[in-house]
């Protein structure tokens, strides 16, 4: 078929400490009456996604677990590039001009993509809108299908979701992530699965001080003033320019006060490229502003430095996904501010795991009373961890995962 990825081995034993004994024992007995089940997740990337992320750990651990879990990426072709970036925006609210010819390409390589399907599954998990179609093109196949879209698909383009919904129909289940991004128009089965971090990944695991120094040096950055660090997107959701202005209005008030900005992509349409180059024009005399793209030189690793090296955690904006890094900074007892997007304020609770803030003003503000106030920056990073030890750690996503593959190796 496409190629099953090559993943490192993980064992479960290892979450004991973060997650759990009692956890550890109930993934266990969950995965007792499936052990031996042929699973299939289809993704569009093997990398540089949170979708990628999530499934780097999930699918290595729930093999661990006694499952025959697979992860594949679906062939792809130069057609389709900016077909593919046009209906994750559309799905996300963005508009975009959507044609005939679009959805032509769409479901022509979906039907390329389901002639490579020759393996036999027992549950296909497909992660990504762009490969949805497939299903519609697989005959005789017998496997449970799930499409788990880590998007918030509220707001979608009615066009292009229209387009998409009669594929989507022929599912046996549909995942969201948040009540919130669910679709009410769909007649299959609904459940609802946020994701998860990986405290043993190298994006959350623990970092020597030299590792610190090192990096932090590397990029100019000064670790004896204050941090504040937006990991975000390249695109326009992120209000990166609005927390430019922020900073500025901080500055008055904390004046050495370093903003670094770290870019999970590159801009791929014309309005991120806009919002880029006018950041990167706005910040070009500001020494302490600091624009890093994730790519070669900078991993996850760096972002892990970055994080437990700031003061403050920001996101402004974002209206398309979770936000899920949000809950890698909480992991580390950083305290954060947020815009009120949905997936934002589900790991952030205002005043009691983070402030949520709305304008540029009211940014700057939050922003500065977690500098003058220490002592309650340290009280809203505990109470961080600890939501997310509750409520997004990878075992609870694996006991999700686990009890959706048995209700549909029951039925």
């Amino acid at each position: 078929m496409y190629g099953t990825l090559a993943l490192s081995h993980r064992a479960l034993a290892d979450l004991t400490d973060s997650a759990g004994r009692e956890a550890i024992d109930e993934l266990r007995r969950l995965a007792r009456p499936i052990e031996g089940l042929r699973v299939l997740n289809l993704s569009v990337t093997g990398f540089g996604t949170g979708t990628a992320e999530l499934l780097n750990s999930s699918v290595p651990l729930l093999t661990d677990l006694g499952l025959d879990c697979h992860w594949q990426v679906v062939r792809a072709s130069e057609d389709m590039a900016a077909v593919n970036r046009a209906m994750y925006q559309a799905l996300g609210g963005v508009y975009v001009p959507w044609t005939q010819d679009m959805t032509d390409r769409l479901l022509r390589h979906a039907k390329m993509n389901a002639a490579l399907l020759t393996e036999r599954f027992d549950v296909i998990i497909v992660h990504d809108p762009q490969p949805v179609p497939m299903r519609s093109s697989v005959r005789d196949n017998d496997a449970r299908w799930v499409m788990h879209s880590h998007l918030d698909l509220s707001s979608a383009q009615d066009d292009v979701w229209m387009m998409l919904r009669p594929h989507v129909e022929m599912y046996d289940a549909a995942v969201f992530e948040s009540p919130d991004f669910a679709r009410r128009d769909i007649s299959v089965p609904v459940h609802i699965v946020p994701p998860a971090i990986d405290p043993n990944s190298p994006r959350n695991m623990p970092l020597a001080p030299e590792v610190m120094d090192t990096v932090l040096h590397r990029y100019g950055i000064d670790p004896e003033q204050p941090i504040i660090c937006q990991i975000c997107p390249c695109d326009v959701a992120s209000d990166m320019n609005g927390a430019l202005e922020a900073w500025k209005k901080l500055r008055e008030r904390h004046p050495g006060t370093q903003l670094v900005f770290l870019l999970l992509t590159e801009p791929q349409d014309a309005a991120a490229r806009a919002c880029y180059e006018d950041l990167v024009r706005s910040s070009a005399e500001e020494a302490a502003v600091f624009v890093l793209n994730m790519g070669n030189e900078i991993g996850n690793v760096e972002l892990n430095v970055f994080q437990r090296a700031a003061d403050v955690i920001v996101q402004k904006g974002l209206r398309k996904g979770f936000g899920l890094w949000v809950s890698d900074a909480l992991w580390k007892e950083r305290p954060c501010v947020v815009g009120a997007a949905p997936g934002l304020v589900e790991q952030i609770v205002d005043g009691e795991t983070g402030l949520v803030a709305r304008t540029d003003e009211e940014f700057a503000d939050a922003i500065a009373r977690l500098l003058d106030h220490p002592g309650e920056a340290r009280r809203l990073g505990a109470a961080g961890r600890r939501r997310v030890a509750e409520r997004f750690l990878i075992t609870r996503y694996l006991r999700d995962e686990l009890n959706l593959l048995n209700e549909l190796h029951r039925t």
